[in-house]
């Protein structure tokens, strides 16, 4: 994506943030959040008497306490949790933490690189090469996710205390490798299915996988990958350390890596597509829903 296609994206994300501001206040965040995806997605939802997964997940996201949602989306802030839970080796390295651009000697880090903001997603910079990279476009790129809270972006309010900040990472180098992103959907501290994202001569694929690593072809809007992914070697430990991190929580998705053989701690995400899940049919979304305890 070339610079004047980021920023207008971006222009217009935060000019949809100030109209569902205003349209929350005078509507009420339910009923915006199941207009905008009736017009927007095009799909149903029913927050007044939720059994879809999306449903309930988007039920919990404006009636429940959302203290661990909100710290445990803190990108920096979940690593404590998964060092607490036993998996401090699965954490990527980190080269700093900043709280301003300003604090980033761009001199001292190594040649790659990956920089991501802590209280959100889609802000993140790859750096594989720093002769090729041009410091004052990416300080740029910064300074607008420091100044941008994506919560009322798209409705996700727990997003909205958590405190902005830059993470720096360890390039993760998968030599000839793919590198496969292993999205483990939890309800009721259970791995309930697998989304498995790949790409291919830049084109992107979702496949997604029970437990037996038996293919459901549940997915609308995008593309399953022709080619089926592979069961990952550690494919047990994975469900095992998903279920961990999961436990006591109504409905999360932990997010994992395979590079070399070893396991990588991604992300935990709470509302994945907005909540709405808007590439599973509803069929599968009802089906899902009768395993996320609401209460």
């Amino acid at each position: 994506m070339g610079e004047f296609d980021y920023y207008l994206k971006w222009f217009l994300r935060k000019r949809l943030s100030g109209i569902n501001r205003v349209m929350c206040k005078g509507v009420g965040i339910s009923e915006w959040k199941t207009l905008l995806t009736k017009v927007v997605l095009h799909r149903q939802i029913d927050l007044k008497n939720p059994r879809k997964l999306n449903e309930k997940i988007l039920w919990m996201e404006y009636h429940t306490d959302s203290e661990i949602r909100s710290r445990l989306s803190d990108k920096y802030e979940v690593r404590k949790y998964i060092a607490e839970k036993g998996y401090a080796d699965t954490l990527i390295p980190i080269h700093g933490l900043y709280e301003s651009v300003g604090e980033i000697d761009f001199e001292t880090l190594p040649e790659r690189f990956v920089l991501k903001a802590t209280h959100g997603c889609d802000m993140n910079y790859i750096c594989r090469n720093k002769q090729e990279m041009r410091i004052s476009k990416v300080k740029k790129r910064i300074h607008l996710w420091m100044n941008t809270n994506l919560a009322y972006m798209s409705l996700e309010m727990h997003y909205l205390p958590i405190t902005p900040r830059i993470l720096c990472e360890q390039y993760l180098d998968t030599g000839s490798e793919e590198m496969i992103d292993y999205k483990f959907h939890c309800s009721d501290g259970q791995v309930r299915f697998i989304l498995v994202c790949t790409e291919r001569s830049r084109k992107k694929y979702l496949n997604v996988f029970d437990l037996n690593w038996k293919q459901l072809h549940v997915i609308v809007g995008a593309k399953e990958n022709p080619e089926e992914p592979p069961v990952p070697a550690r494919f047990h430990e994975m469900i095992r350390m998903a279920n961990r991190l999961a436990e006591g929580i109504p409905f999360v998705r932990v997010d994992l890596y395979m590079v070399r053989g070893r396991i990588f701690f991604g992300e935990m995400t709470f509302t994945p597509a907005t909540g709405v899940l808007f590439h599973f049919s509803d069929e599968f979304l009802l089906k899902q829903g009768q395993y996320c305890m609401t209460e």
